[in-house]
């Protein structure tokens, strides 16, 4: 998960960066000032923001998470602040922050808000009726939030190959890892780009751009040097949707 900091205390900053670096987050970079913080954010798109509500330049923390509130596809934000006045809790409320930590805090702390700002985040993305966030170790935006232990991987929708499902688990799978979260196979289904991602067995869901082969003599697929099977009620339904010539 890639996380952006605005923090302009040298001593803070060092801290949080070590802290980041604990709980295994990819930290894109910590910035000092509102300017630099908001044309970083744009061009990085980090998928969560650590906010110092005292931060140097023309704008607060509160004016830039308001900023980031109207862009199209809003970053969770998280304010951090040593300010512990009633003023200025109110005003950050108005905000919407999906968590709010004063200072000094330690590594639990930070796990912990971090947690709590990606489930309301879920809760406010995703179905309520299909879907239940981080009770189910999942998160949707265009890419799949997976909390394994005590770390979080975002794994891009266009990097999974295919979905195999073990009883009441499904495994994800990329050419580079793969991942196992405790939710069934027609919860996760729902989720996917029916553009891309198409059943072709009752344990397995594809990405139908990694296909390099397929037996119809056997019934079986080629995708990343495996071999899936393809279930016969399946076959047509495949067929109809790729480019056969």
């Amino acid at each position: 998960m890639r996380i952006l900091v605005a923090e302009d205390d040298p001593i803070f900053a060092d801290n949080l960066t070590i802290l980041i670096d604990e709980l295994n987050y990819q930290l894109i970079g910590v910035v000092d000032n509102s300017e630099e913080f908001l044309r970083t954010y744009l061009a990085t798109q980090p998928d969560l923001v650590l906010l110092d509500i005292h931060i140097r330049g023309v704008m607060d923390g509160i004016q830039i998470a308001e900023k980031i509130n109207a862009t199209e596809n809003p970053t969770p934000v998280i304010f951090i602040t040593a300010l512990q006045d009633y003023a200025t809790f109110e005003r950050a409320k108005k905000a919407n922050p999906f968590a709010y930590i004063t200072k000094p805090f330690d590594e639990a702390t930070l796990q912990r808000s971090i947690e709590l700002a990606l489930y309301k985040y879920a809760n406010l993305t995703a179905d309520s009726r299909h879907f239940e966030g981080w009770k189910n170790d999942i998160l949707v935006r265009n890419s799949f939030f997976i909390k394994i232990n005590q770390k979080i991987y975002k794994v891009e929708l266009s990097e999974i190959a295919y979905l195999e499902v073990n009883e009441k688990y499904t495994k994800f799978v990329t050419a580079q890892a793969h991942y196992q979260v405790k939710m069934s196979l027609n919860q996760i289904i729902e989720k996917l780009p029916p553009s891309d991602f198409i059943r072709i067995h009752r344990n397995y869901i594809i990405n139908a751009n990694f296909i390099k082969q397929i037996d119809l003599q056997s019934n079986e697929l080629n995708i990343l040097n495996q071999t899936i099977p393809l279930g016969k009620q399946y076959r047509s339904l495949l067929l109809n949707r790729v480019n056969l010539i």
